[in-house]
């Protein structure tokens, strides 16, 4: 997320007026002290109205009284209207030039109108006439630091001290500047000798914040915040700074009531609209994700962070041809946006346009090479296109991905070398399709020599346990033994150079327990019909999850086909769904305790119909037929077009037609099985 820094820019102190002027009316003079410390007092307490209405007052009675003309331009500024500020502080300027405060308030006008080149000429002009002026002096280097001369800021910055060895703003700004330009040693020492001059300054204990998170002290740096917002209940920027120290400690729901703090506090503040729309995402709430990301877009049209958030909303809402041009808008703005050139690429796979998908990913290696991310959605249309000899090297990138699940181990990893007896871990990552699918080379690392030690989710303990060879098998998170080499499953088939052609799928590779069998033997089976098994949706947590799976109510004609018996393998949240429609289907899930249950209950089925998910590959791996449900972009294993698969013999493909078209594939499961159980 992107993290908002304070803004540093030293407001001019209101002066009370000494010089003399000319003035038409005798008597009316004479009020002018006394109004103009009442506006003063108004001013200075945030009564901008009261303020004006005096200063107007004075001027009525002396329309060349400079303060006044210079002291209403600020007002006109904090209402929102630099425009007339400029002309009523340039008029004051007019009438007397040499003043100072009059040249360095007028630059700070034209500063927030973005005129830094005429702003810095005004304030250059205040030093000449008052070279010790600390106003102008950090009012100049906010101007360079906004210019990116952080070189120029810091000498600007530095000289304040100098004048006034208990300037706490400028010891403030400064530590901002040595921050960016990574001093943070010299920065946190800025930061502390303002707190230690003013503890109560909240500014200070926001910036040691904000740099205490860039070091990765996240408790201290919130220590910090809290104490900024003690401090300053209404701190705008250290609820956002405290807001993202949140994310990043994990605490996602704290973090969006801070968001929410500074959105009650300034609602226009496009970059909480869009973090707080990026955490309302990853939370599911797709609905309020859109509105506060829009929100955020609006405020900032060229916002590529909203932009690319937006779009990836919109493809967990199905709304793919929407979410596209949102990432190329993000790309438009930022064209080396590493995330929107990923999910574009992702959003053109779903389409089924390989080729421009594989380009997006190709500008984004030459952008950053070796980006994990790019390499590894690289890989997947390598594979999914048969290009075996680049998509397991570049598949490999998993593994520098952000929350791979691949143990870290110190041994060094098996990449085909001579085993020669030697100990080695073959451990599992991903899913348990996945682990079901790459079990296959286990015999074959035993062929080369190796000692096998498996480790594996304690979902599949029991049916690893009936592969012949394994001489210790342990599960996932459990120590491990020691072993002179090391693999994960999923880099096997790169170990073995695997093409197509060579996919070690003779047929099954897994058996089930006897005990498991015994179990599943002692079910009400029917003596009659064609015995079906079913399953309809897949993890929740797999990132193509909304494109694999579909809704139980889907499947409904599949049930009305006569002479076949239906029974649901489904596991999961997705089984609450057998309540709710009128299928005949039989749950087997509180009979089944882990996959070597399915295991036993699948050797009692005569067929599987299932999506995209562990089921199939469990069917696959006892070569048990198996219709396969596949959406329009399919996973890389199953490659495009063909109705068969080299990795299951036994499998046979059903694929959608066009995206979302369920509809087609039922149909035609449904005539294939009318087939079959005639």
């Amino acid at each position: 997320m992107t993290q908002v820094q304070v803004e540093r820019m030293s407001l001019v102190p209101i002066p009370v007026p000494t010089q003399n002027v000319v003035r038409r009316v005798s008597m009316p003079a004479a009020a002018i002290p006394g109004l103009l410390a009442s506006a003063l007092r108004e001013h200075q307490t945030g009564r901008l109205d009261e303020a004006r209405r005096l200063y107007l007052e004075i001027l009525s009675i002396d329309a060349r009284h400079s303060d006044s003309l210079n002291l209403l331009g600020m007002v006109e500024f904090g209402a929102g209207r630099p425009d007339l500020a400029v002309r009523m502080i340039q008029r004051a300027i007019s009438l007397r030039c040499d003043h100072a405060s009059y040249h360095s308030n007028l630059g700070l006008v034209l500063q927030s109108q973005g005129k830094l080149g005429e702003a810095m000429l005004e304030f250059e002009q205040a030093l000449r006439f008052k070279p010790d002026s600390l106003d102008a002096l950090c009012n100049l280097g906010s101007a360079w630091q906004a210019k990116g001369r952080l070189a120029e800021a810091a000498a600007c910055y530095e000289r304040a001290p100098k004048v006034q060895p208990n300037y706490v703003e400028a010891y403030d700004n400064l530590g901002s500047v040595y921050r960016e330009q990574q001093k943070l040693e010299a920065a946190q020492a800025c930061f502390e000798r303002a707190l230690a001059l003013r503890p109560d300054y909240a500014e200070s204990s926001n910036s040691l914040g904000f740099l205490l998170r860039t070091q990765g002290k996240l408790e201290e740096a919130r220590a910090c915040l809290e104490r900024a917002l003690i401090l300053k209940p209404g701190h705008t920027e250290a609820w956002n700074n405290l807001a993202h120290i949140l994310q990043d400690l994990n605490r996602p729901n704290e973090a969006a009531v801070c968001f929410r703090r500074v959105l009650a506090l300034r609602p226009d503040h496009a970059e909480a609209c869009n973090s707080l729309g990026g955490l309302l995402h990853a939370d599911g709430q797709l609905v309020d994700a859109h509105q506060w990301l829009s929100k955020a877009l609006a405020l900032n049209p060229r916002f590529a962070e909203a932009a690319n958030s937006l779009g990836a909303v919109l493809v967990k809402q199905g709304r793919l041809g929407d979410a596209i041009p949102y990432f190329e808008r993000a790309l438009a703005f930022e064209p080396e946006n590493l995330a929107a050139s990923n999910n574009l690429g992702l959003a053109l796979v779903e389409q089924g346009k390989l080729q421009e998908a594989a380009r997006r990913f190709d500008f984004a290696l030459a952008v950053q090479p070796g980006h994990a991310e790019s390499q590894w959605n690289l890989s997947l249309i390598e594979l999914l296109t048969e290009d075996y000899a680049n998509g397991w090297r570049d598949y490999e990138a998993r593994l520098r991905r952000r929350g791979n699940t691949a143990r870290s181990l110190a041994q060094p990893r098996w990449r085909g070398e001579p085993l020669n007896g030697a100990r080695i871990l073959l451990h599992a990552e991903q899913g348990l399709g996945d682990t079901l699918q790459f079990l296959r080379y286990v015999p074959l690392v035993r062929a080369a020599g190796g000692r096998v030690i498996l480790d594996v989710p304690a979902r599949l303990r029991r049916l690893a346990e009936q592969m012949p060879g394994i001489e210790e098998l342990v599960v996932s998170g459990d120590p491990l033994p020691e072993s002179e080499w090391q693999c994960p499953l999923m880099s096997l088939p790169l170990a073995f150079g695997t093409t197509v052609g060579s996919i070690p799928a003779e047929g099954p590779y897994l058996s089930v327990p006897e005990a498991a069998l015994w179990t599943a033997g002692a079910l009400p089976w029917p003596t009659r019909g064609l015995r079906v098994g079913v399953a309809w949706a897949g993890s929740s947590s797999h990132r193509d999850n909304r494109f694999r799976s579909l809704a139980l109510a889907a499947l409904e004609p599949l049930f009305r086909v006569r002479g076949a018996h239906f029974f649901s393998l489904q596991m999961g949240p997705a089984t609450a769904e057998l309540g709710t429609g009128q299928c005949e289907l039989t749950d087997l899930a509180p009979m089944t305790a882990d996959m070597a249950d399915t295991a036993a209950q699948m050797a009692h089925l005569d067929l599987i119909v299932t999506v995209d998910t562990s089921v199939a590959h469990l069917a696959g791996a006892l070569a048990k037929p198996t219709w396969v449900l596949l959406p329009f972009a399919p996973d890389w294993r199953w490659m495009l077009e063909r109705e068969d698969s080299p990795w299951y013999p036994t499998a046979r493909l059903f694929r959608q037609p066009r995206m979302y078209d369920w509809n087609a594939v039922v149909e035609r499961v449904c005539g294939e099985l009318e087939k079959l159980a005639g």
